[in-house]
């Protein structure tokens, strides 16, 4: 085994971040001030966007959308099982239901036509998730949403800075969720942002970020109490947007590095017997978050990479078997016919071209 082993994930942060934070710490706002509004618009002209609300994790994001969407006690909402807990998880503090739908084999993400057989009456939203960063069918999704007059809300946690038949993931959803976890493209420590497409769904958002109250608001003492919905404490600060600044302008070369490296993994183990590798379409453009392959025998290829010094992940375990969400849904064959099959292997801008090679070279000889 070599001396130095290759992990799964490596935090990127910019060397200009340390001065940047030091600056904003000597002025006299470091909690929700100016930094928040500038962010939000460079945000905005970065992707083509209008509606970006800063949060403190793309998990609030995700509440906030499900708010907005009027989802309430009894409603469903149709969702994906492969997925992070944090995706599904506000659909139970809405009172609502889970309705899990199944997943593409050629790419894990949700299956519109499973959608479409899932939606009942009581269907409030459909919340999908771009797998490893690699976008959904969003046309087919809007279709079958347009068909029942309901959101489309996007948990884009893998999917910064992907794109969608030309546009950047965040431009064509009712609402759409990103984050800044440590271990995603960049990184604020923590931290997310909600695109609303709707200036109304904006407005409501922005306040329900902050108790309820409207920050612009001037008048007397009593401006605190105008509040007409309860909201959360789900603000950005601006030591956050000022490290989420300095991150989005080398958010270009972090995407490219991680492209490249996705496209010698894809180069290098096309063909491998027991492996195969999900599909990349040529109308999309993934953000490439996680490299998911399909192997047989997957624990025994985890001890392989892992005896060569080389990490791999499951990264997330499907929702479904939760006991909060009902336990394992035998009606998805897709998806319970990958459970025993994905994984994924390193990923991230801190990768050598030697690193990488090292990985395909592992694979093939041990596999």
């Amino acid at each position: 085994m070599s001396d130095k082993s290759i992990k799964m994930f490596k935090p990127y942060m910019s060397e200009k971040v340390a001065g940047a934070v030091v600056e904003i710490l000597k002025t006299d706002w470091i909690g929700q001030g100016p930094e928040v509004d500038k962010v939000e618009r460079k945000f905005e002209k970065l992707f083509g966007l209008s509606g970006a609300l800063t949060l403190n994790s793309c998990t609030s994001a995700l509440h906030l959308a499900l708010l907005l969407s009027d989802v309430n006690e009894g409603d469903e909402v149709v969702a994906t099982p492969m997925t992070c807990s944090a995706t599904n998880i506000h659909i139970l503090h809405q009172k609502a239901k889970a309705v899990f739908a199944d997943i593409q084999k050629s790419s894990m993400n949700i299956d519109p036509e499973s959608v479409k057989e899932k939606i009942t009456d009581k269907t409030k939203a459909i919340l999908v998730v771009h797998w490893a960063g690699n976008p959904c069918d969003l046309d087919e999704i809007h279709a079958v949403a347009k068909s029942r007059d309901i959101p489309v809300i996007e948990d884009a946690a893998h999917a910064l800075g992907a794109r969608y038949k030309g546009a950047y993931i965040g431009a064509v959803s009712n609402f759409t969720c990103f984050s800044f976890q440590a271990i995603k493209q960049i990184t604020t420590i923590d931290g997310g942002m909600l695109v609303c497409k709707d200036g109304v769904d904006y407005k409501r958002g922005k306040l329900l970020r902050w108790y309820g109250i409207d920050r612009n608001f001037k008048g007397d003492i009593y401006w605190k109490f105008k509040v007409e919905e309860p909201g959360f404490k789900y603000h950005m600060n601006d030591v956050t947007a000022t490290i989420l600044s300095v991150q989005l302008d080398d958010l270009e070369k972090v995407n490219l590095r991680r492209r490249e490296i996705a496209d010698m993994y894809r180069k290098g183990l096309s063909g491998v017997d027991g492996l195969t590798l999900l599909e990349k379409k040529s109308d999309r453009q993934s953000a490439n978050w996680l490299f998911t392959i399909l192997v047989n025998r997957r624990e025994d290829f985890i001890k392989m990479m892992r005896s060569n010094g080389i990490d791999t992940h499951m990264v997330h375990v499907r929702c479904d078997v939760y006991p909060i969400f009902g336990g394992k849904r035998l009606n998805l064959p897709v998806m319970n016919e990958l459970e025993p099959k994905y994984v994924s292997i390193p990923l991230h801008a801190g990768l050598t071209d030697d690193d990488v090679m090292r990985v395909i070279d592992t694979v093939k000889k041990g596999w």
